[in-house]
């Protein structure tokens, strides 16, 4: 199921990945909103989670509006926060790389992330216009090569750019 392996997948490498970028920035000086790294490593787990119980709950087990009142505040609040704490990671962590050299490859990094949130929102909101309860197949295959497609950016992209600050290698930009 493509589910459970992209958010156990991101729910063990997005706290790394935050760590990792911020061992990369070395800018302890940063006031970040949400006080320390740990705290960062700590929100975007708690993001992919609530992501993921937002994309089960509202897409992909039942159909919104066959859910009772308080499922469906639960899986809209779920979004809500997910949406909230990548919010709040991205002003962190852009603000933090604003006083490093070559910022252009990092910030397209971060700004894909979006993206991940667009694609299920869209996948909900296309569902529901459908009148039968059926999930359709191209909607799911959809969604997969989109969120495959992110996937295959923001991991080489943050490769290229830990290879390239690692090894002093400029392996992307100028």
């Amino acid at each position: 199921m493509a589910f459970t392996h992209r958010h156990s997948d991101w729910t063990v490498t997005m706290p790394l990945l935050v760590l990792k970028l911020y061992a990369l920035i070395n800018n302890p000086e940063q006031d970040l909103i949400l006080n320390t790294v740990d705290a960062s490593a700590l929100c975007s787990v708690v993001m992919i989670l609530l992501g993921a119980y937002a994309r089960l709950g509202l897409d992909e087990l039942r159909e919104f509006r066959g859910m009772s009142n308080l499922d469906q505040i639960l899986g809209i609040a779920s979004y809500t926060g997910s949406v909230v704490l990548l919010c709040l990671l991205m002003i962190d962590l852009v603000n933090s790389y604003s006083s490093v050299e070559n910022t252009t490859v990092v910030f397209s990094f971060f700004l894909v992330w979006p993206l991940y949130a667009l694609t299920a929102l869209g996948a909900v909101l296309f569902r529901q216009r459908k009148v039968d309860l059926t999930y359709p197949a191209n909607l799911a295959l959809a969604k997969d090569l989109v969120y495959s497609g992110l996937d295959i950016f923001s991991k080489a992209v943050f490769a290229w750019h830990t290879c390239s600050a690692a090894f002093g290698v400029q392996v992307l930009g100028s």
